[in-house]
């Protein structure tokens, strides 16, 4: 199995790969060029930047240094959830009235506004809005839920709470106590997605080079100066939209956020009679679990199902290869009818987390800006932040934009995160295995 983690010349064989149309076979940059916005990154949040700037009428240039959608745009589970992380109560506390109110309403409407990009720009890349589904393993993740349902509810949102049977029902599976669906929102082939908002950047008159890493950032005069192996771009604006693979471009940026290795398994497809049992209503889930797992049923009987990191007690070897017999043996306890399963593909890449669970837009210096932090809800913030970044580098101020400018604050824990992180992953798979052992003894209790 193909293992491309740093591999620049060939992206991971998965489960979107045969429906994601071709790659885009760019060019690397050579020469001089001048532009209004150099972007540097060619995932999602950076076609969606190129894509909005270049329909405004700037002169964009955008440059990948792997492929368009080589990282985790390209790889993730390509689900469209419409809330952030924190309840809404806690945005507003973190960001102020407004601001959070903003944030609220913009994750709100992201898989709409998703689905309206694929619409005008003809993207097919199997974007569906059937709901998403959250499941609780614990009281007090069902507790949680039922603070954010009312929240929705008390706004006449369409969202509905689970009891344990229909949650049973939805998911294919008695593991859980019960959860909540939110009906707005979806899920997306997020390669073919990047790719098309790059194929809509492009006829928009932006211009993409792969195989093209930034070496080298400067201010001159009243412009900025980018420069790569072969070529340089003088831009009035340059947006940095690397995430997790943001490297030392800009010196300070990087130490800002800790990349966290992901992991994606697909299966075989699986037998009718028993691919039908298992989300039924074609809605991805996602549980409550300290280290989320994510699961989706692909339309071919294909199932995918996601972790995070590699540590004690996680589902990976030490050296970072996944433990698929671990893995499978988790998937057949949620559920049991699946029997033998194989797994036709596996891949992993990095997403970028930090300790506040937030997505940062940072102003580094005038016409210089960046935005990292997903932490694990890329394809909705991707695209959004891709937009803002375009609309103030247009013009529209700061205190305008959905999410505010904030400098860069350097983790203190960088330089040992790596350990760090390791260390809490295997910590936090422990608890989640402990919780999931309390769990099945009191369903075993209850016969």
């Amino acid at each position: 199995m193909h293992q491309p983690l740093h591999d620049p010349a060939e992206p991971p064989r998965t489960t979107y790969s045969a429906s994601a149309g071709a790659p885009l076979g760019l060019p690397a940059l050579e020469g001089s060029h001048r532009a209004d916005i150099a972007v540097v990154g060619g995932g999602i949040a950076g076609c969606s930047a190129a894509l909005h700037a270049a329909e405004a009428g700037a002169r964009v240039v955008l440059v990948e240094a792997n492929q368009i959608g080589w990282g985790a745009s390209g790889r993730n589970a390509g689900h469209l959830p419409t809330a952030t992380k924190h309840d809404p109560d806690e945005v507003v506390a973190r960001y102020g009235a407004a601001a959070g109110q903003r944030l609220i309403d913009a994750a709100e409407q992201g898989p709409a506004t998703v689905g309206a990009l694929v619409a005008r720009h003809g993207i097919e890349c199997g974007y569906a809005v059937p709901g998403i589904i959250m499941a609780a393993h614990t009281e007090a993740a069902l507790r949680a839920i039922d603070r954010r349902v009312a929240y929705w509810q008390a706004r006449g949102r369409k969202v509905e709470r689970l009891d344990r049977q229909r949650a049973a029902a939805m998911i294919g599976s008695e593991h859980y106590l019960g959860g909540w669906v939110d009906w707005r929102g979806g899920k997306i082939n997020p390669l073919a997605y990047v790719r098309g908002l790059a194929r809509a950047a492009i006829k928009a008159g932006a211009v993409l080079y792969e195989g093209t890493r930034a070496t080298g950032l400067e201010r001159r005069a009243a412009s900025w100066l980018l420069s790569t192996p072969q070529g340089r771009i003088e831009a009035d604006w340059v947006l940095l939209c690397t995430n997790a693979y943001t490297d030392d471009l800009w010196p300070g940026l990087r130490p800002t956020i800790v990349p966290v290795r992901a992991w994606q398994f697909a299966t075989k497809p699986l037998r009718d009679n028993v691919a039908k049992t298992i989300l039924p209503g074609g809605q991805p889930m996602i549980d409550s679990r300290r280290l989320l797992s994510g699961i989706r049923r692909h339309d071919d009987g294909r199932l995918q199902f996601s972790a995070q990191g590699a540590g004690i007690g996680a589902p990976f070897g030490p050296q970072g290869t996944p433990d698929w017999q671990a893995a499978r043996a988790r998937v057949q306890r949620l559920f049991p009818q699946l029997g033998e399963i194989e797994a036709e593909h596996w891949w992993s890449g990095f997403i970028a987390m930090n300790p506040d669970h937030s997505w940062h837009v940072h102003a580094l210096a005038p016409g210089l800006m960046a935005m990292l932090g997903c932490n694990g809800r890329g394809v909705v913030l991707a695209t959004l932040w891709g937009r803002e970044l375009a609309r103030h580098a247009a013009g529209v101020p700061a205190g305008e934009l959905v999410l505010p400018p904030t400098p860069p604050r350097r983790l203190w824990f960088h330089p040992v995160a790596r350990p760090l992180v390791r260390a809490a992953i295997g910590v936090y798979a422990a608890l989640d295995a402990w919780e999931e052992r309390r769990l099945e003894r009191r369903r075993a209790a209850r016969g």
